[in-house]
């Protein structure tokens, strides 16, 4: 008879406040076998505040693909395991990816423990339109890729949030407010839910001056949201989009001349009917 496979739990963790803990990721994290944490000196003071102890074997994304192997060898073996992260949802920009592929390969049951995420936690206290949102993580550092990402933050026209550090949020809201329209308003959330929790609130511009005059300055870590906005520049219309305009409505009935030109130059219909009929 095959021996029976463990499971691997994803557990949440708190973001901050180690009160933020659920009664069942307690209970799951006394009672399987190993804890894969990102940080076992961190996860230790989790562990005792709930005197919780199971034995905690570090796994972090410099480690992880080779742990990960000898996770699954444990899981195989009938063990049961839970991955945590430093705070929060684990995998969430955090470690645990390989894992969860090779379990999944594997045919092992794989369990979520729902809990805290900064990701939701700053979107319900935004205020912004959250019926849609892009979530881009902490932007790469290579110069290329970091200002094609920002540049579609600040032209998407949807609710986008980012995690920064507190060394480059100076550099990173500075960048923002060169691309975003100035009017469009933005939330820096630091902390949350520590100490020194707090909520800046404003247009880029606006948000540099509030920590500027912070007396945390730019310690900690932060979550960043770009509110949704109207994406279209409707103030000019070049001889080229003129032009392809024409081509559109020659050639295609009324309605779809204007749906396929609103595609094509990102503007809205109406504008594109009011340029065609005005002649401009």
């Amino acid at each position: 008879m095959d021996n029976k496979l463990g499971t691997l739990y994803i557990v949440a963790t708190p973001i901050g406040n180690l009160n933020d803990i659920t009664n069942r990721a307690i209970e799951i994290l006394n009672l399987v076998d190993i804890c894969a944490a990102e940080d076992t000196r961190k996860s230790i003071k989790l562990f005792n505040a709930h005197n919780i102890n199971t034995k905690l074997t570090s796994y972090h994304k410099f480690s992880e693909k080779n742990k990960s192997t000898n996770l699954i060898k444990e899981l195989l073996d009938g063990k049961d395991i839970a991955i945590i992260s430093d705070a929060g949802t684990p995998l969430i920009s955090d470690p645990g990816k390989y894992l969860v592929n090779r379990a999944i390969k594997e045919g092992i049951d794989i369990v979520p423990i729902p809990g805290a995420t900064s990701v939701i936690t700053a979107l319900s206290v935004s205020g912004f339109n959250i019926d849609n949102f892009k979530y881009f993580g902490f932007l790469p550092r290579k110069k290329n890729e970091r200002e094609a990402l920002i540049r579609e933050i600040c032209t998407s026209g949807i609710t986008s949030l980012v995690f920064e550090s507190g060394k480059r949020i100076g550099k990173l809201l500075g960048d923002i407010s060169k691309q975003l329209q100035k009017e469009v308003q933005i939330l820096v959330a630091r902390e949350m839910t520590k100490i020194h929790e707090t909520y800046y609130r404003g247009t880029a511009l606006e948000v540099v001056e509030q920590l500027d005059s912070s007396e945390f300055g730019t310690k900690g870590e932060f979550v960043v949201i770009v509110s949704a906005f109207k994406k279209f520049q409707e103030e000019g219309f070049t001889d080229e989009e003129k032009r392809i305009m024409d081509l559109l409505w020659d050639s295609l009935p009324q309605k779809e001349a204007l749906f396929l030109g609103s595609k094509i130059l990102n503007k809205k219909r109406n504008f594109l009917y009011q340029k065609k009929i005005n002649n401009k």
